[in-house]
């Protein structure tokens, strides 16, 4: 296999619970040696010496349920399994959107590689220290409103209301980037974007619904097209995230690419960030046409869709797959702590 990167081929680990999460090595090895996934890009940049940056994973859930008796260790089952997903991936750094403890230990074995995304309950009374308490977290660097409401993929009533407002006004007083749920309602965001200008705003999910639980036929590209008059405000950010779930081909998710064009061309490469999500998408009902069985989109495609395409030259990578969030983020420097740890080889 001698010329083939390190990203290039994905080391299939041995947890079975890991086995949907990355690609069969034929497979990646295949598509090398049709020169689909070459180590370098076309502009001469060297692929393997990206930072890669996620800016939305969630926990991954265990395959079985697990007995009573180690409740106490699921945490740290995820979070391994998180770590294994990235390292089988080339994923290096992976934002977390999960619960604190998750944060905490995950910041304790492995400093700076899972940053913290906190959501924020809008209805506690006093969302100032809340917010004040997020940002001094040391694993903390960002929060999350869920302005609309997945089961129906409408704005939430509060949100009309101006209940998030003093959520958002605390975000911006302390600096801390908040990313925005809106399920195909983006356009609500424009509002806040005006209201509050030192404010960074994420828009979640390329602005349309994705979430399994939304009515099936609110998945579409239709609130694309409020994302990108958002464009004109400097505080709002894009969150690239599910675009495979739109197309209607397999990997490389070709016909996806007029929309994207149009999404770099709206807001630029200094705006946009992506994120994988990879637990809920890998229990998408794909691929599409003959298959083994459902494998959803794998983490590595996920990635290597924007990775190894030849649409985007190797500086507008870098920006998208990792140097935009390290920047808005602060993020801590890479480490070689962090893994993929040594094989023991059964000893």
């Amino acid at each position: 296999m001698a010329g083939i990167s390190r990203r290039s081929v994905v080391a299939i680990p041995g947890l079975a619970l890991l086995a949907g999460v990355v690609q069969p090595l034929q497979a990646r090895a295949a598509a090398q040696s049709a020169g689909r996934v070459p180590a370098a890009n076309g502009d001469g940049g060297n692929l393997d010496s990206l930072e890669i940056v996620d800016v939305q994973i969630h926990e991954p859930t265990l395959g079985r349920r697990p007995d009573d008796s180690v409740k106490d260790d699921i945490s740290l089952w995820q979070i391994e399994l998180a770590r294994e997903a990235m390292d089988a991936s080339g994923v290096d750094i992976a934002l977390a959107v999960v619960n604190e403890r998750f944060i905490d230990l995950a910041h304790k074995r492995y400093p700076g590689r899972f940053p913290g995304v906190n959501t924020f309950n809008v209805g506690r009374p006093n969302i100032q220290s809340e917010v004040d308490r997020i940002r001094a977290h040391p694993a903390m660097v960002a929060g999350r409103a869920l302005i609309a409401d997945a089961n129906t993929a409408k704005i939430r009533p509060e949100f009309e209301k101006g209940a998030f407002d003093p959520l958002y006004a605390a975000a911006e007083a302390a600096g801390l980037p908040m990313f925005n749920s809106t399920h195909g309602n983006s356009a609500k965001m424009a509002r806040v974007a005006e209201k509050f200008p030192k404010l960074t705003l994420i828009i979640d999910h390329i602005g349309v619904a994705q979430s399994p639980v939304s009515p099936p036929e609110t998945m579409s590209w239709g609130p694309f097209e409020d994302l990108l008059k958002l464009a004109k405000y400097p505080n709002v950010y894009v969150k690239l995230c599910g675009a495979p779930l739109l197309s209607q081909k397999n990997f490389p998710y070709d016909d996806v690419w007029p929309n994207l064009n149009r999404l770099f061309a709206a807001f630029g490469f200094n705006r946009i960030m992506w994120g994988s999500d990879f637990t809920r998408l890998r229990s998408a009902d794909l691929p599409k046409g003959e298959r083994p069985r459902r494998r959803g989109i794998t983490y590595s495609q996920n990635l290597n869709y924007l990775l190894y395409s030849d649409r985007l030259t190797f500086e507008q990578k870098k920006l998208v797959l990792g140097g935009n969030a390290r920047r808005l983020f602060k993020l801590a420097a890479v480490s070689q702590d962090w893994g993929p740890p040594p094989m023991n080889w059964g000893r």
